[in-house]
């Protein structure tokens, strides 16, 4: 009966569902559409992209939604986000697969037995490093959601909590996407955009990607020694983490099989291949998701599954992505009712004004600061280079700043506020899937975004001293 107590409390303080914030966030964005002046900005297409022309906002008739809108946006955001939402559930599927054939637990198990060795310490960065080059170089988010529950399962193995696990995972990924030398989804889109040359200027965001991911990595070291050493200093002490408890001890007694390794290294170079897919070859998120598909058939072969069970393990585990996949395409819901009710427009105009007229060296500064609240509505960073940089270049010539540093200030006011703000469909999963609310997550992860936020500022200070480049 107190178990069962116990079990309630630490459920109850799971906090606000996600689906409720973000459903919250859409009724407000329906209310404000009520209240914001009607516009919109010419555009054009050059090659294939549709972008806005500067200095063309001008007044049109006010659209009025009726409140039927407010649902009308929910099927709509699942619909424009349903290659994301296919692919998260995609590789759910394949994991779950892995796990019944006893691969991905026996892999952690191996690990485990390297702690002793090397230190869990090391282990953590090793997985740091991991996950800020996912983000840091490929761009990626969402993608990595079907991985968290393993890196949470590791890291209460090795004594730490479950902030520990989403910290050297999911926190680092999306940070270090804010300062990502080669990411298609910002960096790319708006290189295109500015003209620059692709990916120019790679050599000064790598080398803000490594002072990001150490300061973060020291960070993290931080606080999982004070946790390990005493739990009571677990941020998530009274949270409910037993579904992410494995026994470990046992799977090491029994090693890997010949046809586990053999699955475990089709595994690995399944995640090599995505990688060169997104990065050389221009690989969409069906193509990811085929290619996690063919993963999972693969596994079950070796592994000597039958069609059968290999299908109805898939179904098991794209059944756990669904939820996080659900949130991805709500959360796409606000950004479909900025956009039908004609807000998104008057929004970037009035972000734009204000930035005319300003220092050279107050310029990018104040760019930032201002993305960082538009990112607040529209978490998509692809969607906001395609609105706001045919906006931000003209600018970056009249101010004096070069176009590359004006893509930084982008990236910084994109990126950065990524993992705290709640509308955020990314980190809801995130935290949704570790049952840690936005309150202890706030608490822990804002002291490092304020860090964070004075060296992007030093960066764009420096950027515009040295005139950063090629223009």
């Amino acid at each position: 009966m107190d178990q069962e107590l116990s079990r309630r409390k630490k459920k109850k303080s799971g906090g606000i569902d996600a689906f409720v914030i973000v459903f919250g966030m859409i009724i407000f964005c329906y209310i404000l559409s009520f209240f914001i002046s009607p516009g919109e900005f010419e555009r054009q297409v050059v090659d294939g992209r549709t972008i806005v022309v500067p200095d063309s906002f001008h007044s049109v008739p006010k659209i009025y939604l009726k409140p039927w809108a407010i649902f009308q946006a929910i099927p709509n955001g699942l619909v424009s986000s349903a290659e994301m939402m296919f692919l998260v559930m995609f590789v759910a599927g394949c994991i779950e697969v892995y796990k019944r054939t006893g691969t991905l637990d026996k892999g952690v198990a191996k690990i485990l037995t390297k702690a002793d060795k090397i230190g869990s310490n090391m282990i953590l960065v090793i997985i740091m490093i991991i996950f800020g080059a996912l983000g840091g170089f490929l761009g990626w988010n969402e993608q990595i959601v079907p991985f968290i529950p393993i890196i949470l399962s590791l890291c209460i193995a090795l004594g730490y909590d479950l902030m520990t696990g989403l910290a050297c995972s999911a926190m680092i990924d999306m940070i270090s996407f804010a300062v990502s030398p080669t990411s298609v989804y910002t960096v790319g889109i708006s290189h295109e955009i500015a003209e620059l040359p692709m990916f120019s200027g790679f050599l000064f965001r790598f080398v803000l990607l490594i002072i990001f991911d150490a300061i973060i990595i020291c960070y993290v070291l931080r606080y999982a020694k004070k946790v390990k050493a005493d739990k009571s200093y677990s941020l998530t002490a009274d949270i409910d983490d037993s579904k992410f408890h494995v026994d470990y001890d046992k799977l090491m007694e029994v090693p890997l099989s010949k046809r586990q390794t053999l699955s475990l290294i089709v595994f690995l170079i399944t995640f090599v291949v995505s990688i060169i897919g997104v990065s050389k070859l221009g690989w969409s998120m069906n193509d990811l998701s085929a290619c996690f598909l063919f993963t999972a058939v693969v596994a079950g072969i070796v592994n000597q599954l039958n069609a059968s069970s290999i299908i109805d393990y898939f179904i098991e585990g794209a059944k756990d992505g669904l939820k996080p996949a659900l949130v991805i395409g709500l959360a796409r819901g606000i950004q479909w009712i900025l956009t039908s009710s004609g807000v998104i427009d008057p929004i970037i105009n009035a972000i734009s004004k204000p930035l005319t007229g300003l220092p050279p060296y107050v310029t990018p500064i104040a760019v930032m600061i201002a993305i960082t609240f538009f990112n607040g509505l529209v978490t998509s960073g692809s969607a906001t280079a395609m609105a706001l940089m045919p906006i931000l270049v003209p600018l970056a010539d009249i101010v004096g700043i070069t176009r590359q540093t004006m893509v930084l200030a982008f990236q910084f006011g994109d990126g950065l506020t990524n993992p705290v703000w709640f509308t955020s469909g990314t980190l809801l999963i995130f935290l949704t899937i570790a049952g840690v609310p936005l309150k202890k997550w706030w608490k822990f992860i804002m002291p490092l975004i304020g860090i964070l936020t004075i060296v992007s500022v030093i960066s764009l200070i420096i950027a515009t001293k040295i005139n950063y480049g090629p223009f």
